[in-house]
């Protein structure tokens, strides 16, 4: 076959634009340190590179509803607990105005009052909040309790939380659960309050004892109520701590299928710079002297 003059140019063009491409490849891995640039450098990684990508993002959204969860798990735990402490107060205060031999009209009245104190103390740890939402009212905006009239304003909502693929976690209690309804004859732990700060402050003797047995009654309430955060708070932070690891494994194998090894990358460019010098010499060599040439 004969061979042209155009056909050793095209030839050495192919070739020289064959070495450049792959110079320019490894420049970029060394650059941009990753393997796969777009899906055409590489399908098969660039697929793998997408999958594991996608579950990394979904991994991260579920790691941030447990975080969340857990928020909301702690913030009420740690606010039960403060109102067991109260409660513990009420049953100190009850036992005292239940000893009638060192009771007098101005200590009943002195424990009414700071009964009263404690009730509206535990009122307002019934409207705390976490990232300005309550804790114990459901999913209904606005305070759980109406401060001045005791009345619970939230619904029997749960806040569900996917925290693992197919594993969802209740984040929330609420208030009616933990502080007791206001539709059963003994009502909730306020309403007890409220009265057993009145017999109290009257001397009724019976009225105290039926209402110290309503107290410890809601303290028992609210102690299981703690155990069931606490358990719920336990789950989901094993479960976070797999996440974790499920994550950092997915950035491995990630990590594996796009970034490029440094030290191969550097040895590639040179390798190929090496490369691309030749293919130009041998190009100078081959093309034909031109018409300047022959006027030099």
């Amino acid at each position: 076959m004969r061979v042209t003059n155009s056909m050793m140019l095209q030839s050495s063009m192919r070739d020289l634009n064959g070495a450049k491409s792959r110079l320019q490849q490894s420049q970029t891995e060394l650059a941009t340190g990753r393997l796969v640039g777009r899906p055409s450098d590489d399908p098969t990684k660039a697929t793998m590179s997408m999958s594991l990508r996608t579950q990394s993002r979904v991994g991260d959204h579920r790691q941030r509803a447990a975080e969340d969860a857990s928020g909301w798990l702690d913030t009420a735990g740690s606010t039960l607990m403060s109102g067991l402490d109260l409660m513990s107060r009420v049953k100190e205060l009850t036992v005292q105005a239940s000893n009638q031999g060192a009771s007098t009209p101005d200590s009943r009245m002195a424990i009414a009052s700071e009964m009263r104190s404690l009730r509206d103390e535990l009122m307002a740890m019934a409207n705390t909040r976490y990232i300005d939402r309550p804790i114990f009212n459901g999913t209904a905006a606005g305070q759980a309790y109406d401060p001045t009239t005791g009345s619970y304003l939230g619904n029997d909502a749960s806040v569900i939380r996917e925290v693992s693929p197919g594993v969802t976690v209740t984040a929330n209690m609420t208030g009616e659960v933990v502080f007791g309804s206001q539709s059963t004859p003994e009502g909730d732990v306020f309403a007890v309050l409220d009265r057993l700060a009145t017999a109290i402050q009257n001397g009724d003797t019976t009225g105290v004892a039926a209402e110290h047995a309503n107290s410890d009654a809601a303290r028992e309430r609210i102690t299981t109520a703690v155990g069931q955060l606490g358990a719920r708070a336990k789950r989901v932070e094993d479960i976070r701590a797999r996440n974790d690891l499920m994550q950092e494994r997915l950035s491995q194998s990630l990590s594996e299928v796009e970034d490029a090894d440094l030290a191969q990358s550097v040895i590639n460019v040179k390798a190929r710079e090496t490369a691309f010098q030749a293919a130009l010499q041998a190009a100078a060599r081959v093309i034909p002297p031109s018409l300047v040439d022959y006027l030099r």
